[in-house]
């Protein structure tokens, strides 16, 4: 057979098929760089730039912050926006409640702050009969509600037309005048940021984990940080204002790109950090599926990584009965805080021993979140994976079968430990 086909002429000239043959190696250096997806476009890093030539010199009338006089902390202060469909009821979900919940124990801020829309009766009415998760809300320590009026149009006279669109200039209003960290109501904190507030820059963001490289540049929106009146801050509210134009991320990614990056240069400006930080789950829906399918093991141990987010919430969360798992129990505190190197290889040892003294191994699809600060946990497929009817309860948090699940495990248990709602609800 060999020596047939060898035998065989060719029906292509040689010419031709030294261009196919180097089509072919081309393609297969492409394929091999591809292997997470990603192919290297020379303009991968490309985004919208942005004339602030045409930004009003009385932007920086309103009391920017003056690098100059140094940099203080970012204030211990959230803050979330929820305008209502409704005009006649304030409702939120348990969803809602893990994101309010891990900032209150991961995070322990002076005030988290609602900045809504709803009427002093509704928000009454929330309060003595709402519902169960609402009510629950809104009883967690420092909750505060800021009634906002909702832009309908910008200065320049264009129509603000969609829900997130008009939350888009509220968020940036409360952290221009405020301070803080602005959180979207599915970003749920997985650890402390104190390290953070405290890093000298006075404007932390982060990209969005992305399906591609070309779009994994993109500053996500749904989690900054910020002094109040900060330079990015102030110029990013006002440039929205003479900017938008009703496309989808025109005033809020891209142009938080744009003039991010830029400000980067500045020293103590803004800190970038990476893309697992904030976002480290795309909104891809493979990714969203991977987020929220109940494919895990529940007989496997937890990572590492989870148990040591749950030591780790032990040590910041107030004492609470001693009927915690022994899989809580936390190891000395000084091998991961003293900061010398026999201390932190000693807390390495440990979180290694932990799953080698279970007997059992990682589960392979799960996610490692040692890294992240923040997961904004898309949700546009969630119906799909889940089934119809179906939503995120206790129960389906507790039984930890999804990723989802075994990163809010921690706030969610303490919830239980402290009696926030019935065990009979579990």
């Amino acid at each position: 057979m060999y020596s047939l086909l060898k035998s065989s002429p060719s029906p292509w000239p040689r010419s031709r098929r030294r261009v196919i043959l180097a089509f072919l190696a081309v393609l297969a250096v492409l394929i091999g760089a591809t292997g997470v997806r990603y192919v290297v476009w020379g303009a991968r890093f490309s985004y919208q730039t942005y004339p602030f030539v045409s930004v009003a010199d009385d932007a920086c009338n309103d009391g920017t912050h003056n690098a100059r006089a140094g940099n203080p902390p970012i204030p211990n202060l959230v803050h979330y926006v929820w305008l209502l469909k409704d005009a006649a009821e304030f409702r939120l979900s348990f969803k809602i409640f893990i994101s309010f919940y891990s900032a209150h124990i991961f995070w322990r801020p002076e005030r988290i702050y609602i900045h809504t829309d709803a009427a002093p009766e509704v928000i009454q009415r929330a309060r003595q009969s709402g519902t169960p998760w609402t009510r629950r809300i809104l009883a967690i320590p420092g909750v505060e509600f800021k009634h906002v009026e909702v832009p309908q149009r910008t200065r320049k006279g264009v129509e603000i037309k969609a829900m997130e669109h008009k939350a888009d200039f509220l968020r940036l209003a409360a952290l221009r005048e405020y301070g803080g960290v602005y959180l979207d109501t599915d970003a749920i904190p997985l650890r402390d940021i104190a390290d953070l507030r405290n890093s000298g820059f006075r404007n932390i963001v982060g990209p969005q984990l992305a399906p591609a490289m070309w779009l994994a540049h993109i500053l996500n929106n749904g989690v900054m940080m910020a002094v109040p009146h900060s330079n990015l801050m102030t110029l990013f509210y006002h440039a929205a204002h003479e900017f938008f134009d009703g496309g989808w991320e025109t005033a809020s990614l891209g142009l938080l790109t744009d003039l991010g990056n830029r400000l980067a240069a500045l020293p103590g400006e803004v800190l970038i950090l990476q893309p697992q930080a904030f976002s480290p789950i795309s909104w891809h829906d493979n990714d969203q599926r991977r987020l929220y399918q109940e494919t895990l093991d529940p007989t496997t141990a937890p990572s590492v990584a989870s148990l040591q987010r749950e030591q780790d919430l032990l040590q910041v969360a107030a004492p609470v009965n001693s009927n915690t798992s022994s899989s809580l129990s936390s190891p000395s505190s000084s091998w991961s805080t003293s900061g010398t190197c026999p201390d932190v290889l000693a807390w390495l040892r440990y979180r290694e021993a932990v799953l080698r003294s279970s007997g059992q191994g990682r589960d392979r699809g799960e996610f490692d979140l040692s890294s992240s600060y923040v997961l904004h946990a898309f949700d546009g497929v969630l119906e799909q994976v889940l089934g119809r009817g179906r939503d995120i309860d206790v129960r389906y948090v507790l039984e930890r079968r999804s990723n989802y699940a075994r990163a809010v495990f921690p706030a969610v248990w303490r919830a239980v430990q402290e009696g926030v709602f019935p065990r009979e609800e579990v």
